[in-house]
C-alpha cells in the first residue's frame, strides 16, 4: 500500500513539474515576441519622423498658389519638383499636408491639368473621400470639360457620404455655375447652347421642373416642336408654365409661315428724320468676307462680319491679349459647331464690348482656336448685331445699322 502511495505522489510530482515547465516556455516565448514587435515599432516610428522630415524639408520651396504673383509664374519648375516628391513618396491622401495640397494647387493655377489629373487618380486611389482632393478634382473638370459634364459630376459627388459643410458648397456651386449660364445664353438668345446645357441635367434629374422647361423653351425657339413636346410630356398636361412655352413656340411657327418678314432694303431707313438714327460702319471687304473694326475692353480688335454666327467669337490671342480670365468671366465649356466641325471652346463674357460707337455690357464670346481665326481677332455675331435693325451695302462697303424702338 505504501509503494502505491509513493508512486502515485512521485507521478503527481512529475506532471506538476511538467506543467510548470510548459507556463514558463510559453510566457517566456510571448514576452521575446511581445518584445521584438515593440522594437520594430519603435524602429517603424523613428523612420516615420525622419521620412517627415524629409517632406518637410522638400516642400519649403513651394510657390505661391496666387495666379497672380511674379513668384508663382517665374517658378513652375519647383511645383513640378514638389508634385513629384509627393507622387514618388507613395503618400495617401490622408498623409498630405498643407504645403503638399498647395502644391497641387499650384498645379491648377498654371494650367498643368495632366499632370494634376495624374496625380489626383494615384491619390484617390487611397483615400477615395478626401474632400480636399475631390473638390480639387471638381475644379481641375470644371476648367477642362464642357460644363454640363461639369455639373452632373457635381450631382455625382452630392450623393457621396460627405460632410454637410460641402455638400451645402456643392449645391451651391451647381446653381451658380448653372445659373450663370443659363441666363447668359438665354439672354443672348443661343438656344442651341442652352439645349446642350439642359440636356444631361434632364435626363439626370428628370424630376427638377426648371431643367424641364428650360429645355422645352430652347427647343421651340429652334422650332423643334416634337422634342419641345417629349419634353413637356413629363409635366401635366394643365402645367402654366408649359402651355406658355407651348403658345409661344406655335405662335413663332404662324408667324415665320406668314412670310412676311421685311427684306434687308426696306431695313434701310430713308430721310433726314430716320437719318439721325441711323449708324454707318465701314466694312473692308477680303474675298467674301466683310471685316470691321471693334474694341473689347480696352483691345482694338479686327472683327470677321458673321451674319450666320448666332454668338460673337474672339481668337484665343485676343483672349491672351485681354489676359485671360482674369478681366473675363468664365462661362463654362461648351462643343460648339464651327466651319472646320464641332469643337470644345471656353465661353466667356467680356464686361464691356465696343463697336460703331455703342458700348455693349457683358457680351458672351466663345474663345476659338488660332488655326479657326488665322487672319482676324474674332467673328461679330448675331448676339450684338441682332440689337439693331440693319444691311449691308456692298457698293459702298458700309453696314448700316438702325436702333430699334
Amino acid at each position: 500500500m505504501k509503494t502505491w502511495l509513493a508512486a502515485l505522489l512521485v507521478i503527481i510530482l512529475c506532471m506538476s513539474l511538467s506543467f510548470n515547465i510548459y507556463l514558463w516556455v510559453s510566457l517566456k516565448q510571448h514576452n521575446d515576441k511581445a518584445y521584438e514587435l515593440e522594437a520594430n515599432y519603435e524602429h517603424r516610428l523613428e523612420d516615420s519622423e525622419k521620412h517627415k522630415s524629409d517632406v518637410n524639408v522638400g516642400s519649403k520651396a513651394e510657390p505661391s498658389s496666387d495666379p497672380r504673383s511674379a513668384d508663382f509664374r517665374s517658378d513652375i519648375n519647383r511645383s513640378n519638383t514638389v508634385s513629384s516628391e509627393i507622387k514618388g513618396l507613395g503618400l495617401s491622401s490622408s498623409q498630405l499636408d498643407q504645403d503638399q495640397l498647395s502644391a497641387l494647387t499650384a498645379l491648377l493655377n498654371n494650367g498643368q491639368y495632366a499632370l494634376l489629373a495624374t496625380e489626383l487618380t494615384n491619390l484617390l486611389k487611397n483615400d477615395s473621400l478626401n474632400e480636399s482632393l475631390l473638390l480639387l478634382e471638381a475644379e481641375l473638370i470644371e476648367l477642362t470639360k464642357p460644363l454640363p459634364t461639369v455639373l452632373v459630376h457635381y450631382y455625382d459627388l452630392a450623393e457621396l457620404p460627405l460632410s454637410n459643410e460641402t455638400l451645402t458648397f456643392i449645391d451651391t456651386k451647381i446653381a451658380t455655375l448653372y445659373q450663370q449660364a443659363q441666363t447668359q445664353l438665354s439672354q443672348d438668345e443661343q438656344w442651341e447652347l442652352v439645349a446642350r446645357l439642359n440636356e444631361p441635367l434632364y435626363q439626370r434629374i428628370p424630376d427638377a421642373k426648371h431643367y424641364t422647361l428650360n429645355l422645352a423653351e430652347a427647343y421651340a425657339y429652334q422650332q423643334k416642336l416634337t422634342l419641345m413636346e417629349d419634353v413637356l410630356a413629363a409635366l401635366p398636361l394643365n402645367d402654366r408654365d408649359a402651355n406658355i412655352i407651348r403658345n409661344k413656340a406655335y405662335e413663332m411657327r404662324d408667324i415665320a409661315n406668314t412670310d412676311n418678314m421685311p427684306s434687308e432694303s426696306e431695313l434701310v431707313p430713308t430721310g433726314a428724320e430716320a437719318a439721325r438714327y441711323e449708324t454707318r460702319v465701314a466694312l473692308e471687304r477680303i474675298g467674301d468676307q466683310y471685316r470691321l473694326e471693334a474694341k473689347a475692353l480696352n483691345q482694338k480688335a479686327t472683327m470677321i462680319l458673321d451674319t450666320g454666327a448666332s454668338t460673337t467669337a474672339i481668337s484665343s490671342r485676343l483672349f491672351a491679349r485681354l489676359g485671360r480670365m482674369r478681366n473675363l468671366t468664365f462661362i463654362g465649356n461648351f462643343n460648339v459647331r464651327t466651319a472646320s466641325g464641332t469643337i470644345e471652346a471656353p465661353l466667356v463674357q467680356i464686361p464691356r464690348f465696343y463697336f460703331a460707337g455703342y458700348e455693349f455690357n457683358d457680351v458672351s464670346a466663345i474663345v476659338l482656336p488660332e488655326n479657326a481665326l488665322p487672319d482676324s481677332d474674332g467673328l461679330l455675331g448675331m448676339n450684338v448685331l441682332g440689337q439693331f435693325d440693319f444691311a449691308i451695302m456692298p457698293q459702298s462697303s458700309e453696314l448700316v445699322l438702325t436702333e430699334r424702338d
